[in-house]
């Protein structure tokens, strides 16, 4: 049973849950390791059982790099990438592991030190260094490598243009030169004019006519953006398959090292943004019905992985989405403020820097399992968020699934959507035109109010319930400010003393089994409040009982009149919030107050 009481200052419960569904247009999967270094010997190991030879190039920096996939792939070798400090010990592995008796370095000694080059040959590797004093004089080194009537010059300056055409490049074993925008280096021009033409990558702000204006026979490709040329390039100088690799256009390890199986798999590379595919790329995504991200979820977001995947999904809160990765999430919103343990027993990361933005997204295995926001910063693919009403929710639902024992006046109506690949309850403010003023997303396991679940509240485990106690007091506090800081209120301060007294109050209605803002020695609030010591000229104190989380709570408090004048009070500048768990029920108390 559930109980709730508001004081001071002159205070049923809905929710609408539904399943949503996820479909998918094309396969995904994904090459990663834990670091850059360790990437490269996952795609490695993708794409070379053995390998006598090796390319390793400096992962730190692109300019000795950039040249070397169409080498690699003349030679069947992969691209390794080495440190400055030294060789890492998953790329000493992989040289191992493949067999390799030969390792070509690329890049002077200033790129790839003497005693990388040592310890290589301590494992009895024979070395070749391909370099020179720049990075325009290593590539037409390369370049020297590669016979062909054609040869690709782009800007040395930046990496994209170069690592978008390596693929074409060393499927055709077309050299990659490297030029300044408006001068061409001798080394590299010395190259171009032994060849009949030659291929330009970007527009003339990359190359510009006066380089163009040099080289034998020019064609040239180009964009407004890195992403636009990578889009005209897959156009015109397309590859066979109907795959796509996927690296970030942000940075090169990832696409140099990729760039080789992309040829060896006769694939274009497609470069995006961390979080966004861009429009010019999307707009050649349909050719495409199978992609592999290179990189983690910080390179390459599972945001980019949706739009990649055609995946459908009602609500994606801040770019995060039921299922999506751990390390997706920090990507997208950084460290959590905090980690609160959950009743089903998975923890919630807070983050509550800006209440503007205020979401908690339950994490288990390294999973998104929960998602829950109250602030005005989410919206649905169908256009439910914040503000609408529940007959205007109700009518998008009803578009997009059936609802099952619908009544206006029950507490929650459920809306069956496909294979139900998650539970969404929205809330509604029944003071302020029964608008939306709240949704939860939960995976099938963790939904609430089935009783499915380990209970916290009948567990013998002391330490969980002061976990849980804790968790739920500050989750409290975070929620009810952002329901404040949405109507324009400023957020309340948390106070320890306020919350202790307001703890104390919830466990005495546990031991002396009451439930009520006066507690049997005739005490008031504001006597238990100044009792503690705490200096206020107004107070205000809202309890309950018998709800599920912080979550439920709190929307009963906000339907209801006076809990809900409290919680928006002007004069309110602190807040305590005290929980208490019997083996029942949680209890619940906040003390407002100013000074």
């Amino acid at each position: 049973m559930k109980k709730i009481i508001g004081f001071i200052l002159f205070t049923v419960f809905f929710y609408l849950s539904f399943q949503v569904n996820s479909t998918y247009a094309a396969e995904i999967d994904r090459i990663n390791g834990n670091d850059r270094y360790q990437t490269a010997v996952e795609i490695s190991q993708a794409g070379w059982q053995k390998s006598s030879t090796v390319i390793l190039a400096k992962g730190s920096d692109f300019p000795d790099a950039l040249a070397g996939g169409p080498l690699a792939y003349s030679l069947n070798a992969p691209i390794l990438l080495t440190n400055d400090k030294g060789l890492p010990n998953v790329t000493k592995q992989e040289i191992i592991r493949l067999g390799a008796t030969k390792v070509i370095l690329l890049g002077s000694e200033g790129a790839i030190s003497k005693t990388i080059q040592d310890s290589l040959e301590s494992m009895g590797l024979t070395i070749e260094r391909i370099g020179g004093k720049t990075r325009f004089e290593t590539a037409a080194n390369i370049a020297k490598r590669l016979p062909s009537k054609q040869a690709i010059v782009v800007n040395g300056r930046n990496f994209p243009d170069a690592l978008a055409v390596a693929p074409y490049a060393a499927k055709n074993g077309l050299p990659i030169l490297l030029t300044d925008k408006d001068s061409i280096p001798s080394a590299s021009l010395t190259i171009a004019n032994g060849k009949s033409n030659t291929i330009i990558v970007g527009l003339e702000g990359a190359v510009s006519r006066t380089v163009e204006g040099k080289l034998k026979n020019p064609v040239r490709y180009g964009g407004s953006t890195r992403y636009a040329t990578n889009k005209v390039l897959t156009e015109k100088l397309p590859m066979n398959a109907s795959k796509a690799y996927i690296a970030t256009g942000e940075n090169f390890a990832d696409a140099l090292t990729g760039s080789v199986l992309a040829a060896k798999n006769d694939a274009n590379i497609l470069l995006v943004q961390q979080a966004n595919v861009p429009s010019a790329i999307q707009s050649v995504t349909s050719k495409y019905n199978q992609f592999t991200i290179f990189g983690g979820t910080v390179a390459v977001s599972d945001g980019v992985k949706r739009i990649l995947s055609g995946e459908s999904t009602e609500f994606i809160l801040q770019n995060i989405a039921i299922g999506d990765t751990e390390q997706h999430v920090v990507a997208q919103l950084g460290q959590p403020a905090r980690k609160d343990l959950s009743r089903q027993g998975f923890y919630w990361s807070i983050y509550n820097k800006d209440y503007k933005k205020y979401i908690q997204v339950g994490i288990q295995n390294g999973k998104v399992v929960a998602i829950y926001s109250n602030s005005n910063s989410w919206t649905s693919k169908s256009g439910i968020k914040i503000g609408l009403t529940k007959s205007q929710a109700v009518a998008k639902l009803n578009a997009i699934g059936e609802a099952s024992d619908f009544n206006e006046y029950t507490d929650y109506t459920t809306y069956y959507i496909d294979d139900k690949n998650y539970d969404a309850t929205v809330y509604y403010d029944q003071h302020d035109n029964n608008m939306v003023a709240a949704v939860l997303l939960t995976a099938p396991a963790y939904t609430p109010y089935t009783g499915s679940y380990a209970d916290v509240t009948e567990s013998s485990d002391a330490t969980k319930r002061t976990q849980l106690r804790n968790s739920f007091e500050k989750q409290e506090w975070d929620i009810t400010n952002a329901y404040r800081v949405r109507y324009g209120k400023q957020p309340l301060t948390w106070d320890s003393k306020a919350g202790l007294t307001a703890r104390n109050h919830s466990q005495d209605m546990i031991n002396r089994s009451f439930f009520d803002h006066e507690n049997p020695d005739g005490e008031w609030p504001i006597d238990r409040m100044l009792a503690d010591d705490i200096d206020l000229s107004v107070a205000g104190e809202n309890i309950a009982a018998g709800y599920f989380d912080p979550i439920e709570v709190h929307d009963g408090w906000v339907n209801s009149l006076g809990h809900r004048v409290n919680l928006l009070e002007p004069e309110y500048s602190h807040l305590g919030v005290g929980v208490a768990i019997d083996d029942t029920y949680v209890y619940y108390t906040q003390n407002f107050f100013a000074r």
